[in-house]
């Protein structure tokens, strides 16, 4: 359904999400007077993009966006500036976006989201600037919980590849939490060193049980384990303004990409102690 695709690309990409028959979801925003908006575009084939004449599908959204994640082959979760999260499908072999469920339950943007491994699609982890995180019901489409426990906005939450009860947040205030649902107090203090500067995003080691990447304002970025203090942690400098978003190869483990408001993208290769960008 082209009628449904909007003039123009959004100025601002946020999203890039693969899929698994090679296509690509892609998020973008962009501020037309004084409000953002969003769009949402999918590419069966990723080499047009962004041509907006090639596109499979696109659609307008109602606010910017900041975040969106496969829920399965057909649907994505969407954060939107509004605060409300949506669950968009690709119907018509792919060529057409339907809304199935929209809820508004945080109080400022929608920072990020995340699916929670092992709960086939059921339950989603959400941040916002709020200074708040939820956990979700995608059936019912409402929060099971919200935690406070971050003293500023929360910029990243990333659920453990594995573990379905076991997540990580960042914040505005400094702080990196390791959460696990099951504990009556869930979160736990991580260390943010050697970061120097504001934690912005996190991603989970594919093959190593509690290993993560962390992203900083400075364009810093360092290798940690989430449940002990480490003395000499991998860390290096990719970029020089705020790293935006880390996601470590799903094929080999050892190369972790960024991008940054720097307007770079760096694939780094981690071998050791020592870290070599490509």
């Amino acid at each position: 359904m082209m009628d449904q695709v909007p003039a123009a690309m959004d100025k601002h990409f946020d999203v890039v999400q693969c899929h698994a028959d090679g296509g690509i979801l892609l998020g973008a925003s962009n501020l037309t007077g004084r409000y953002w908006y969003g769009s949402l575009w999918y590419y069966a084939t990723p080499e047009v993009a962004p041509d907006v004449e090639k596109c499979t599908a696109g659609v307008q959204l109602e606010a910017g966006l900041s975040d969106a994640k496969w829920v399965d082959t057909n649907k994505a979760l969407v954060g939107l500036d509004t605060g409300g999260l949506a669950m968009w499908e690709l119907t018509d072999n792919y060529h057409t976006f339907i809304q199935l469920h929209s809820a508004t339950e945080h109080d400022d943007i929608v920072t990020s989201v995340c699916m929670c491994a092992g709960s086939a699609g059921h339950r989603a982890v959400s941040s916002s600037a709020d200074r708040g995180v939820k956990i979700w019901d995608l059936e019912t489409f409402h929060s099971l919980y919200t935690y406070k426990a971050h003293a500023g906005p929360v910029w990243s939450v990333q659920c453990h590849p594995t573990e379905p009860d076991i997540f990580l947040s960042c914040s505005q205030d400094g702080s990196i939490f390791l959460w696990d649902s099951r504990n009556p107090k869930p979160a736990k203090f991580v260390a943010k060193s050697p970061l120097v500067s504001i934690p912005t995003c996190l991603a989970w080691h594919p093959s190593s049980q509690y290993a993560f990447a962390v992203g900083s304002e400075a364009g810093q970025v360092a290798v940690k384990d989430a449940r002990v203090a480490e003395t000499n942690p991998v860390s290096f400098i990719p970029h020089n303004r705020p790293v935006t978003r880390l996601e470590f190869a799903k094929s080999r483990s050892d190369l972790l990409a960024s991008v940054s408001d720097d307007c770079s993208a760096v694939v780094t290769s981690l071998n050791g102690e020592k870290a070599c960008q490509m």
